[in-house]
């Protein structure tokens, strides 16, 4: 270790000296994964990442290492602390991020679950002001998804009296539904 903490290790690591990299990443990786794990980085992904990203800053620019200030040892030890925090304020963010994205979703489904239920209380309504046995046959089409030969059976009615029934049900309830909403249009303006 004495020979890293000298002038001349100093000059070899500023001019980016791959054998005086080597000997540095020996010597400190495993001090740097104790630093990056002390302030709070989470698993080995996270640890290896942190302990790589630092010596590859240091790589990309020696320069701003100063001798002066202090040991090469003391400078890693300070950039990995830094750099750890920094990751999980990052962390932090996206899960932030991704927790307001949920709510927002959720939000939406909720009021498009609450509109679409209200949609179907409307046609319910509606439907329930129209005479027997149209009310019967458009509940057990709509509601209860029932085919046409399902209802003829079920209601005993002749197979072109059920479908005469449907068509012009379903023509008169389409355009109450468009006046309801016009009106509340109206309204809302």
């Amino acid at each position: 270790m004495e020979e890293i903490e000298n002038t001349l290790f100093y000059r070899r690591v500023k001019k980016r000296d791959e054998a005086a990299f080597n000997t540095l990443i020996t010597a400190y990786s495993k001090l740097l994964w104790a630093v990056a794990s002390r302030s709070g980085a989470a698993n080995g992904m996270d640890l290896e990442e942190v302990v790589s990203d630092v010596f590859l800053r240091l790589w990309e620019q020696p320069e701003k290492f100063d001798e002066k200030k202090g040991s090469l040892k003391t400078y890693l030890c300070i950039m990995t602390e830094s750099m750890t925090k920094n990751k999980l304020q990052q962390a932090r963010r996206r899960q932030h991020e991704t927790l307001a994205n949920i709510e927002e979703n959720t939000d939406e489904l909720v009021s498009s679950e609450l509109e679409e239920k209200a949609a179907w209380q409307e046609i319910y309504s509606l439907i329930m002001t129209f005479d027997e046995p149209t009310r019967q046959i458009l509940l057990w089409r709509i509601f209860y998804e029932l085919t046409p030969q399902e209802i003829t059976k079920k209601s005993g009615l002749p197979a072109k009296e059920v479908d005469n029934r449907l068509y012009r049900g379903r023509k008169k309830l389409r355009s109450l539904v468009e006046r309801n909403s016009f009106f509340r249009e109206v309204e809302n303006t």
